[in-house]
C-alpha cells in the first residue's frame, strides 16, 4: 500500500455521534447537542510546522497531508466529525476555485491562505467578458486531483483500533461562492459603487457569472455522477448591502443555482454568511427560502438568529473564532452555553464556530464545546430523546 493509517478512535464514539446526526435532521436532538467545527487546512499546518503552501506541492503531498489532518481532528478535537470508519477528503484549494476560472489572479503566500486578486478595473470590461469554460483555472487542477485521489484511496489502508476503515473522496462538487461573491473577487471593493451607478452592467456580469457555475458544476456532475449533497453558497460579501440591493443584486442569482441544482432535495439550501447579516435573515427565510445557515457570524446574537430562524432552518455556529482563539475554556463554554439557551430549543441546531477556527485556537477551547453541549442536555433533559 501507498499509504497507511491507523487512528486511535473508538467505534463506539462514531455509533454515538451518528445516533446524534441522525435525528438532527428532523429538528430532534438525541442525547445531546451536535458538535462540528469549520476547520480548515491552515489549521493544521500550525500543528505539524509545515509551510501553509507546502500542501499544494503536488496532489501526493497534498493527498498525504489532508490525512494526516482528518487523523489529527479525529483523535484530538471532540465533535460529530466521525460517525464510521470512513476518512472523507477531497482536493482543497481554499475559497478562490470558482473565482480563478472566471480569470482572478491567485497568490500563493507561505503561510496564508490563498488570495484572489482582482483582475477587472473598469465597467467597460464587462461587455467582452466571456463565459470561461467548465475546467478553467483551479476548476480543472481540482478535477485532475480529484481524479488523481480516487486512485491513491484504493491504493491506502486505513485503520481505527485496528479495525478495518477506508478512504472516502468526498463528492466532486465546485459550487461554494455564490455569484455576488465572485464578482467581487473579480472586481474588488468597487463593485459595490459599481452596483449604485451601472446597476444594468453589474446584472450582466451576474448574469454571466452564474450561467458559467451552472457550466462549471454541470460539468463536475458528468465527471462524478453519484448522489450530490445539498447545494452549499457563501455570500459573505453581500452581508454589508442594505436588503434592497441584497434582494436585487444576490438573490435572484442564489435562486437559480439552489433551484438549477438543489431542487426536490430535502435540505437543499445551504448559505452561509460571515460578519452581521441580521438584516438580511427575512430575506433569506422567505425569499431565497434556504434550508440551512451554516455557521453564520458571531456578530449575530444568538438569540436574534434564534428568534428570525430558529425552528425555520437549520443552523450551526457561532461562536466568536477570536474568543476561541484568545480567551478562556470558562469563557468559550459562558459562550456556548449562551447559544445553546437562544437556539437549542427550537430543534436543527449544531455548535460550532462563526465562522472558521483561527490556527493557534486551544484544544481545550475545542473541548468547551462538547463540554458545554453535555451540560446543556442535562439541565435540559426534556429536549433528549436518547441516552444519558
Amino acid at each position: 500500500m501507498r499509504f497507511s493509517l491507523n487512528i486511535d478512535y473508538p467505534l463506539e464514539k462514531m455509533e454515538k455521534s451518528k445516533k446524534i446526526l441522525e435525528v438532527w435532521p428532523y429538528f430532534k436532538y438525541f442525547d445531546r447537542v451536535p458538535v462540528g467545527f469549520c476547520i480548515v487546512p491552515r489549521f493544521f499546518t500550525r500543528v505539524f510546522g509545515i509551510d501553509y503552501r507546502k500542501i499544494f506541492e503536488d496532489v501526493e503531498t497534498h493527498y498525504y497531508w489532508l490525512l494526516q489532518f482528518a487523523k489529527y481532528q479525529i483523535e484530538n478535537i471532540p465533535c460529530d466529525f466521525c460517525t464510521e470508519p470512513v476518512i472523507y477528503v477531497h482536493p482543497y484549494f481554499d475559497n478562490v476555485i470558482a473565482s480563478s476560472a472566471f480569470g482572478v489572479e491567485v497568490a500563493w503566500p507561505e503561510n496564508e491562505t490563498l488570495q484572489a486578486i482582482p483582475t477587472m478595473k473598469d465597467v467597460s470590461e464587462i461587455e467582452s467578458f466571456k463565459i470561461p469554460e467548465p475546467d478553467a483555472g483551479l476548476c480543472g487542477k481540482t478535477i485532475e486531483w480529484w481524479l488523481k485521489m480516487k486512485e491513491l484511496a484504493g491504493n491506502t489502508e486505513i485503520t481505527f483500533n485496528s479495525q478495518k476503515g477506508r478512504v472516502e473522496i468526498a463528492p466532486l462538487t465546485l459550487l461554494g461562492l455564490g455569484p455576488h461573491m465572485i464578482a467581487v473577487d473579480l472586481v474588488g471593493t468597487d463593485f459595490y459603487w459599481w452596483m449604485l451607478e451601472y446597476p444594468d452592467e453589474c446584472h450582466r456580469l451576474l448574469d454571466k457569472i452564474t450561467k458559467g457555475l451552472i457550466s462549471i458544476e454541470e460539468n463536475a456532475r458528468k465527471i462524478d455522477s453519484k448522489k450530490q449533497g445539498p447545494v452549499q453558497l457563501a455570500e459573505d460579501s453581500a452581508q454589508i448591502m442594505s436588503d434592497a440591493m441584497f434582494r436585487e443584486f444576490t438573490v435572484p442569482y442564489d435562486k437559480i443555482l439552489y433551484e438549477r441544482f438543489g431542487s426536490g432535495m430535502s435540505g437543499s439550501r445551504g448559505m452561509h454568511m460571515c460578519g452581521n447579516s441580521i438584516h438580511l435573515h427575512k430575506t433569506l427565510v422567505e425569499d431565497l427560502k434556504i434550508s440551512s445557515f451554516n455557521n453564520f457570524g458571531s456578530l449575530v446574537p444568538p438569540e436574534v438568529a434564534a428568534r428570525n430562524m430558529g425552528g425555520k432552518v437549520f443552523m450551526s455556529g457561532n461562536i466568536d473564532p477570536v474568543l476561541m482563539k484568545n480567551g478562556t475554556k470558562q469563557e468559550v463554554k459562558k459562550a456556548c452555553m449562551e447559544a445553546l439557551e437562544a437556539i437549542a430549543p427550537y430543534g436543527g441546531f449544531i455548535l460550532s464556530d462563526g465562522a472558521n477556527v483561527c490556527p493557534g485556537t486551544p484544544l481545550e477551547n475545542l473541548a468547551a464545546f462538547t463540554e458545554a453541549s453535555e451540560e446543556y442536555a442535562a439541565r435540559h433533559p426534556e429536549l433528549f430523546q436518547g441516552e444519558k
